[in-house]
């Protein structure tokens, strides 16, 4: 569409074709009927800096703007995609406009600012998916098109310290075996959740391999929020052991490459999540509930991509208070062991729960639940200031 004008008198004019012939004709604003939307949208003004809908996202846009695309262009319980979600302005419009919705980021804040802004204007019961990196895709952008995950696997064994076992064993390359033990070295594929399955298959191997080994050692990229409880479920105490490949190594990789030497890189402990106690009591015809977190170790800062000043203070806070780590966290009283189902939630700038926007409260109190004979089975979610996740699960009777 072609902008108003000013013309000869300072009158906003456009020149248009004559439906009725004879050239052009002039539609002066003034005598337009309603609001005329030009093809460039100058009348909806940048988030304001005190704006209620302000998240502080560098790439935010305003709501008005994302509802007149969406109401323009999406009927009534139609459904809206956005694959680059950054705040989450989409999914929070769309929501409200009662469309249906789907949004991805890859960066975990981008997918905290979201889940956290849904919360806050009380959204209905959405599902939120971690569906991995894309390690895969950005190694073929360094190594080029005939990169293979078995030479990833290769490149992340060498640079923990493991041989790699013969290849009649070993097809895939993503088996090793430290020097002078009988330590398995397993790394797992980049382009999936390490979880129970892995651990199962990785103890079996350990157990029947070439005669079997005394340990074996999982290197993870991606991991499921239940690892945690799963590694302690199986209770192989020293015998199973998993850690994490650096976020960062890909990067360095691609800026290094063969220069990268073992011991330039750390592969650390899992973060983990520890609940503390856990108790319900009548509540009326219902029940309430009261959870504590009692500690959250996060993963070593070594393999977190910070300078050293950066480390030592996350060190620090690590040492005096790890739950200060804690960006977001979540209780389901009744996690049926597939679907997450949030009833309450706290996180960082929340003052709903407590009066400090700077913390989390450690103690989720719930209450009007539902008569449940027998025990309950909760479950607890949390992500941390770098997005990483851990989950606890309890029986509670």
């Amino acid at each position: 569409m072609k902008r108003f004008k000013p013309d000869e008198t300072g009158r906003l004019c456009r020149s248009d074709v004559n439906p009725t012939g004879g050239g052009t004709r002039r539609i002066y604003l003034d005598e337009v009927e309603g609001d005329i939307i030009d093809s460039v949208w100058d009348d909806i003004p940048p988030v304001n800096p005190v704006a209620k809908e302000r998240v502080d996202y560098a790439t935010q846009k305003p709501e008005k703007l994302v509802e007149r695309i969406i109401e323009s262009s999406c009927p009534p319980g139609g459904s809206i995609a956005d694959f680059f979600a950054g705040s989450g302005t989409t999914a929070a419009v769309a929501e409200r406009l009662g469309r249906r919705w789907i949004v991805s980021d890859l960066g975990k804040p981008a997918c905290m600012i979201t889940r956290k802004r849904l919360i806050d204007q009380d959204a209905k019961p959405f599902l939120y998916q971690h569906i991995g990196d894309y390690q895969v895709e950005q190694m073929r952008s360094t190594m080029g098109s005939r990169f293979r995950i078995g030479d990833l696997a290769e490149i992340v064994l060498g640079l923990y310290g493991a041989l790699p076992l013969p290849v009649e064993e070993n097809p895939n390359k993503n088996m090793g075996r430290l020097q002078g033990s009988k330590t398995l070295v397993l790394a797992d594929s980049p382009n999936k959740m390490t979880g129970l399955a892995t651990l199962r298959r990785a103890i079996e191997i350990r157990d029947n391999l070439m005669g079997g080994w005394d340990k074996v050692v999982i290197l993870g990229w991606n991991f499921s929020p239940t690892i945690g409880h799963d590694i302690e479920a199986l209770g192989q105490g020293d015998r199973l052991e998993v850690l994490v490949i650096p976020p960062d190594l890909l990067d360095r990789l691609k800026k290094k490459g063969h220069k990268l030497k073992a011991d330039e890189v750390r592969f650390s402990s899992l973060q983990y999540l520890k609940l503390g106690a856990v108790s319900r009591k009548q509540d009326g015809e219902g029940e309430a509930l009261s959870v504590e977190i009692a500690n959250y170790v996060l993963l070593s800062p070594e393999a977190l991509n910070l300078d050293e000043a950066n480390r030592e203070k996350l060190q620090k806070v690590i040492n005096s208070d790890p739950l200060a780590l804690i960006e977001y966290w979540s209780v389901d009283p009744d996690y049926d062991g597939e679907v997450f189902r949030s009833v309450w939630q706290d996180y960082r700038g929340n003052t709903e729960n407590d009066a400090d926007a700077y913390r989390v409260i450690t103690t989720a109190r719930l209450t009007g639940l539902s008569k449940k004979d027998g025990p309950r089975r909760v479950c607890v979610r949390v992500v941390d200031v770098f997005g990483f996740e851990a989950e606890a699960t309890v029986e509670v009777v």
